[in-house]
Protein backbone atom coordinates (compact mmCIF):
# COMPACT_ATOMS: atom_id res chain seq x y z
CA UNK A 1 0.00 0.00 0.00
CA UNK A 2 1.68 2.98 -1.40
CA UNK A 3 -0.66 5.48 -0.05
CA UNK A 4 0.89 5.19 2.79
CA UNK A 5 4.26 6.95 2.05
CA UNK A 6 2.09 9.38 -0.01
CA UNK A 7 0.23 10.60 3.39
CA UNK A 8 3.93 10.84 5.12
CA UNK A 9 4.60 12.96 2.30
CA UNK A 10 2.19 14.85 2.75
CA UNK A 11 3.06 15.15 6.31
CA UNK A 12 6.50 16.37 5.26
CA UNK A 13 4.94 19.34 3.38
CA UNK A 14 2.79 20.42 5.84
CA UNK A 15 5.65 20.37 9.06
CA UNK A 16 6.30 24.49 8.13
CA UNK A 17 2.80 25.28 9.10
CA UNK A 18 3.22 23.09 12.31
CA UNK A 19 2.86 26.04 14.45
CA UNK A 20 -0.65 26.75 12.75
CA UNK A 21 -4.14 25.22 14.07
CA UNK A 22 -4.87 23.45 10.46
CA UNK A 23 -8.41 22.31 9.59
CA UNK A 24 -8.59 21.43 6.16
CA UNK A 25 -6.32 19.58 3.64
CA UNK A 26 -7.73 19.37 -0.66
CA UNK A 27 -5.53 17.33 -2.80
CA UNK A 28 -6.12 16.36 -6.37
CA UNK A 29 -5.23 12.38 -7.08
CA UNK A 30 -5.15 12.15 -10.93
CA UNK A 31 -7.08 9.00 -12.62
CA UNK A 32 -3.83 7.61 -13.93
CA UNK A 33 -1.81 8.63 -10.89
CA UNK A 34 -1.84 5.03 -9.44
CA UNK A 35 -2.91 6.23 -6.12
CA UNK A 36 -6.13 5.34 -4.35
CA UNK A 37 -8.65 7.67 -3.02
CA UNK A 38 -10.35 5.23 -0.51
CA UNK A 39 -6.86 3.82 0.27
CA UNK A 40 -5.40 7.62 0.64
CA UNK A 41 -8.34 9.06 3.19
CA UNK A 42 -7.60 5.12 5.27
CA UNK A 43 -4.55 5.71 5.72
CA UNK A 44 -4.39 9.78 6.58
CA UNK A 45 -7.14 8.55 8.95
CA UNK A 46 -4.58 6.00 10.55
CA UNK A 47 -2.10 8.70 11.13
CA UNK A 48 -3.64 11.73 11.61
CA UNK A 49 -3.79 11.70 15.10
CA UNK A 50 -0.21 10.88 16.36
CA UNK A 51 1.15 13.59 13.73
CA UNK A 52 -1.10 16.39 15.80
CA UNK A 53 -3.71 16.55 13.04
CA UNK A 54 -6.97 14.73 14.29
CA UNK A 55 -9.51 17.34 13.52
CA UNK A 56 -8.10 17.99 10.02
CA UNK A 57 -10.36 17.11 7.44
CA UNK A 58 -8.73 15.77 4.26
CA UNK A 59 -10.86 16.34 0.76
CA UNK A 60 -9.74 14.40 -1.81
CA UNK A 61 -10.64 15.96 -5.57
CA UNK A 62 -10.56 12.87 -8.22
CA UNK A 63 -8.96 14.52 -11.28
CA UNK A 64 -10.14 12.11 -14.48
CA UNK A 65 -7.81 11.05 -17.52
CA UNK A 66 -7.67 12.62 -20.53
CA UNK A 67 -5.79 12.77 -23.34
CA UNK A 68 -5.27 13.84 -26.76
CA UNK A 69 -4.43 11.37 -29.69
CA UNK A 70 -1.17 12.11 -31.69
CA UNK A 71 -2.73 10.39 -35.12
CA UNK A 72 -6.30 11.75 -35.26
CA UNK A 73 -6.30 15.03 -32.69
CA UNK A 74 -9.20 13.84 -30.77
CA UNK A 75 -9.53 14.43 -26.95
CA UNK A 76 -10.71 11.40 -25.57
CA UNK A 77 -11.04 10.18 -21.34
CA UNK A 78 -8.85 6.79 -21.37
CA UNK A 79 -10.35 4.40 -18.29
CA UNK A 80 -6.80 3.06 -17.61
CA UNK A 81 -3.10 2.54 -19.02
CA UNK A 82 -3.24 1.00 -22.41
CA UNK A 83 -6.65 2.38 -23.21
CA UNK A 84 -6.66 3.11 -27.21
CA UNK A 85 -8.49 6.41 -28.66
CA UNK A 86 -11.30 5.62 -30.58
CA UNK A 87 -9.37 5.96 -33.93
CA UNK A 88 -7.60 3.07 -32.45
CA UNK A 89 -4.42 5.01 -31.91
CA UNK A 90 -2.85 3.90 -28.75
CA UNK A 91 -0.39 7.15 -29.30
CA UNK A 92 -1.58 10.05 -27.18
CA UNK A 93 -0.82 12.31 -24.69
CA UNK A 94 -2.06 12.31 -21.25
CA UNK A 95 -3.12 15.95 -20.96
CA UNK A 96 -4.89 15.73 -17.31
CA UNK A 97 -4.72 12.87 -14.55
CA UNK A 98 -1.25 12.00 -13.66
CA UNK A 99 -1.37 14.67 -10.82
CA UNK A 100 -0.81 14.24 -7.15
CA UNK A 101 -1.19 17.80 -5.63
CA UNK A 102 -1.40 19.28 -2.27
CA UNK A 103 -3.62 22.50 -3.87
CA UNK A 104 -5.54 24.00 -0.61
CA UNK A 105 -4.72 24.48 3.11
CA UNK A 106 -6.79 25.58 5.44
CA UNK A 107 -6.55 27.40 8.75
CA UNK A 108 -8.47 28.10 12.00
Amino acid sequence: MHELSVVRALLTQLEPYAHRKLTRIRIEVGGMSCVDGERLQFCFDMVKEEAGLSGVILDIDAVPAQAECRDCGRHFAPSGPGDACSCGSYDYILTSGRQLLLTEIGFE
